[in-house]
């Protein structure tokens, strides 16, 4: 059977008729390789214009198969509602000079520096995924807080939704 792993990631808005629109279409390297997940918010700023923000309240990863052809498809949709947050103004400010600020740090007719992530190392599935971990030294106080802290928000996030601690 083939496999067709799309590197796309759709994100989908329900309209005011109920059906779904696709509001973007993102390669999965252009997301770092990170599929958004539940609560994350994303954010679409136009100079000038004003600020768009969607939040995600649904996460499918379809695999579709067809008999007929004999062929899987396989591909990430995400669910977003729009919203309107308190500080979105603030934020859109807060961007825009950011932005700038960047835009102003590479020399001139040249565009700003894209920095890509450092491929990990080729090791076969089973030791990619923790590869890192096995390092003391990737253990670092800053790290365990960080992770910590991110644990904390997604059982924070988890609990607003409820959904039960599985620890």
């Amino acid at each position: 059977m083939p496999n067709i792993v799309d590197d796309m990631v759709y994100f989908l808005e329900r309209q005011e008729d109920g059906k779904f629109h696709i509001e973007g279409e993102y390669a999965l390297s252009d997301l770092r390789n990170t599929v958004p997940g539940f609560g994350d918010r994303i954010t679409l700023t136009i100079d000038g214009v004003g600020t768009s923000i969607a939040e995600v309240v649904g996460r499918y990863f379809v695999r579709h198969i067809e008999e007929a052809s004999d062929s899987e498809w396989i591909a990430w949709f995400i669910i977003v509602q729009s919203i309107e947050p308190q500080e979105a103004d603030d934020l859109f400010d807060v961007i825009s000079v950011r932005y700038t600020n960047f835009v102003r740090a590479s020399p001139p007719g040249q565009p700003p520096p894209v920095y890509e992530p450092v491929a990990p190392p080729k090791l076969p599935k089973s030791k990619r995924i923790s590869h890192k971990m096995k390092d003391p030294d990737f253990w670092t106080p800053e790290r365990k807080e960080a992770m910590r802290k991110k644990r904390e928000a997604r059982l924070a996030r988890m609990a607003k939704l409820g959904i039960p601690d599985s620890d």
